[in-house]
């Protein structure tokens, strides 16, 4: 899934796919300035071992 960044508004925030509230940092780094709830966290942490696993992959041996 792509990232969508859209700019909120009246602010200097932006949403990440319409969810969440990010200052953005550099044209490709964003800081999350809301409150993260149960949901976001086990999303980073899915999001993380996808990116572990892409990069290493597990073998599996018979």
């Amino acid at each position: 899934m792509k990232d969508v960044w859209e700019p909120i508004p009246g602010t200097r925030f932006f949403s990440r796919n319409g969810m969440g509230l990010y200052e953005r940092l550099n044209d490709r780094l964003y800081l999350r300035v809301d409150d993260v709830d149960e949901t976001d966290i086990q999303d980073l942490a899915t999001n993380f071992a996808d990116a572990n696993e892409a990069r290493s992959p597990v073998r599996m041996v018979a």
